[in-house]
């Protein structure tokens, strides 16, 4: 059964469903990896932003592949995902480069929309670290990742509390963006 991250079942966010997902995240389901994990990012009052599902790397299709070889030649793809925004529906191609994990999505004509480098904590502004504690207080650093996309950089920041997992999002200046705590659920849709 796949699994799914970001999600509240209430009334909104099924009504909402029908105006990014509905369909779409049906579709979402059937492409995921029986093992994978289906992520949903909503707000408080239901839209949702985002949906995003592992699959199988053999679903890439190969120009999305090549084109994220070539940007890290020499890396080896290591995982993908489909993924359906407000913007339209993308690619994410994750690999090892040089022994660091990237992440890169790409719009369906194979144009990068936006890159994730794995950082180290020693390699993370001060005052995203810092702002990051202050957001979440407590708990142990998990990650941080530096994303690069059309409208500038972001860091998102995950932390562990309490036996639950917390993603921060802030701008290169440390500001929180918005903070989300990671919550396992299941989704149910018959099978065709």
């Amino acid at each position: 059964m796949a699994r799914i991250l970001f999600v509240s079942l209430s009334l909104p966010l099924l009504t909402a469903c029908t105006g990014l997902g509905g369909p779409g995240l049906v579709d979402l389901y059937d492409r995921a990896k029986p093992d994978g994990i289906i992520e949903i990012e909503a707000d408080r009052n239901g839209t949702i932003h985002e949906m995003e599902a592992d699959i199988p790397i053999a679903d890439l299709p190969p120009a999305i592949r090549d084109a994220a070889l070539a940007m890290k030649p020499g890396g080896t793809i290591t995982g993908a995902e489909r993924e359906l925004k407000s913007a339209g529906p993308g690619w994410e191609v994750k690999l090892t480069h040089e022994g660091r994990a990237w992440e890169i999505v790409m719009d369906d004509a194979g144009n990068v929309l936006e890159t994730e480098k794995e950082l180290r904590r020693d390699e993370a502004p001060a005052a995203v670290l810092s702002a990051a504690d202050a957001a979440i207080p407590g708990g142990t650093f998990k990650s941080i990742e530096r994303i690069e996309h059309g409208t500038g950089v972001e860091y998102h920041v995950k932390k562990m509390r309490d036996g639950a997992s917390y993603k921060i999002v802030l701008d290169e200046a440390g500001h929180v963006m918005r903070k989300a705590r990671e919550a396992r659920a299941e989704i149910e849709i018959p099978l065709r």
